[in-house]
């Protein structure tokens, strides 16, 4: 090998050396970009997973307190159901007092005031059937 071949290997031996030197410095960085990018990309996750809790936190909450509410209104409905109910036969023993005092000229009255009542029961029971419905889906 010449003077001349012996330079321009060793040129090429340190040029191969700079080039190794220049990748490993330049796969490094690469390497720190991407633990960079993967802790904050975890870091995001990891906001976002506590946001979620809270998010979950405070929907229970919140379906919680509408049970509770709606726990509340199914009572106050039974509630006024059963005074409406005791109303209601009230009135009917009235009606009937009403009725044996004057059989035969109240008779169609009394009548009319039954089916009113059924009605009005029927349409209560709707309302309930209706509302029972509707709290059963706000609890599910």
């Amino acid at each position: 090998m010449t003077n001349d071949e012996l330079y321009q290997a060793r040129l090429e031996n340190r040029f191969l050396k700079e080039t190794i030197v220049a990748l490993r410095e330049e796969l490094e960085k690469e390497r720190i970009c991407r633990d960079d990018d993967a802790q904050k990309a975890l870091a995001g996750d990891h906001d976002a997973i506590k946001q979620l809790k809270e998010t979950i936190d405070a929907l229970r909450f919140v379906l919680e307190k509408t049970a509770i509410d709606h726990d509340k209104d199914k009572q106050q409905l039974m509630a006024d159901y059963r005074n409406e109910m005791i109303q209601l036969q009230s009135m009917v023993d009235a009606m009937r007092q009403e009725l044996e005092k004057n059989n035969i000229h109240y008779e169609g009255k009394i009548g009319n005031i039954r089916r009113a009542n059924q009605d009005e029961m029927r349409q209560l029971q709707e309302q309930i059937f209706a509302l029972r419905k509707k709290l059963e889906n706000y609890e599910k």
